[in-house]
Order: structure tokens, then C-alpha cells, then sequence
């Protein structure tokens, strides 16, 4: 089981143009993924909520011991 120093951290910024947000996630060892094509904070926190819970079991890239999960 994972640390939780290894899980990733999940949140929501407002874009820095328009109206709509998207999220960031910050894995541990430096890689960032940004998700974007939310209309509120309120629809980015629902997403997070629903797809969090997966996001430790997705192997960090940057991590060659871990294999790609495509």
C-alpha cells in the first residue's frame, strides 16, 4: 500500500482565461496532468470526488519500474 507522501494531490484552479476551471494533478516524483473543460468548481470538485480514488493506482511515469497503463 502506498504512502500517503506517494498519492497524488488533486485540485481545482479557474482558468486563467474565460469562465470555466480545470484540475491539476501533481504526482509525487514531479509530473503534472491537467484536465481541463470544466464549467464550474463545483463540476472540477464533482470530478475529482468520482475519479480520485483511482488516480494512486496509475503508475508515475517518470518512474521507470512502472509500466504505461495503456
Amino acid at each position: 500500500m502506498a504512502d500517503s507522501d506517494d498519492k497524488p494531490v488533486i485540485e481545482p484552479f479557474p482558468d486563467k482565461e474565460g469562465t470555466g476551471w480545470h484540475v491539476i494533478i501533481r504526482y509525487p516524483h514531479g509530473h503534472e496532468r491537467r484536465i481541463d473543460g470544466f464549467a464550474s468548481r463545483s463540476d472540477a470538485v464533482d470530478w475529482i470526488v468520482e475519479n480520485g480514488s483511482q488516480l494512486d493506482e496509475w503508475p508515475d511515469r517518470n518512474d521507470p519500474a512502472q509500466s504505461d497503463p495503456s
